[in-house]
């Protein structure tokens, strides 16, 4: 038990280190996101069209399903993430509190599913490749599933779902040298 805790928590600071360095010096803001042409001038048209903090979806299916259609057809088809109508400060310091309890939550998780299979995996690559699976089969299903059904840019997709799965093999390769089968001693006869 000590093993894995030391384990979780390892994989917690080096996850937490590897987001920061992605998140903080990654090409998303300047590669992957696109700019308004007048950040003023659209910050004002979303406060008086999306007066509340919330995800809205343009145009709205409360209406009758011709004028839907009719508005689907005829553009623009937008998700609109109205996160601070009151703006924010850009270095909010308890977004990285909740994002590394975030992070040891998920690890938790993880180490949790690991010790339940671990058995069946003797060899620590065969742990990593486990949780490297899961996790490019999670970062598949929710980033990829996001640009299929939801249309998102696939740039912005692609990007999340590599940190996704880098995520999950960093926690891989850490906590599969802490979580290992227990050893059967035999028994005398």
């Amino acid at each position: 038990m000590k093993r894995t805790v030391l384990g979780i928590i390892i994989a917690a600071i080096v996850l937490y280190v590897w987001g920061f360095i992605y998140w903080g010096f990654g090409p998303y803001s300047t590669m992957i996101w696109k700019k308004s042409t007048d950040d003023v001038a659209a910050g004002k048209a979303l406060l008086e069209y999306f007066p509340q903090n919330g995800t809205y979806f343009v145009p709205s299916f409360d209406q009758d399903q011709k004028t839907v259609e009719t508005l689907y057809e005829a553009g623009p088809v937008a998700f609109v993430h109205m996160l601070s109508i009151n703006g924010s400060s850009m270095a909010d310091f308890s977004i990285m509190i909740k994002g590394f309890f975030l992070n040891l939550v998920v690890i938790i998780l993880i180490a949790i599913l690991l010790k339940q299979v671990c058995a069946a995996l003797p060899k620590y690559l065969d742990r990593v490749k486990f949780v490297a699976l899961a996790g490019l089969i999670s970062a598949i299903f929710t980033d990829f599933g996001d640009a299929v059904w939801w249309k998102l840019d696939w740039p912005w997709e692609l990007y999340q779902a590599f940190y996704g799965f880098s995520a999950w093999l960093i926690i891989g390769l850490i906590l599969a040298k802490f979580i290992e089968p227990e050893m059967k001693q035999d028994s005398p006869t």
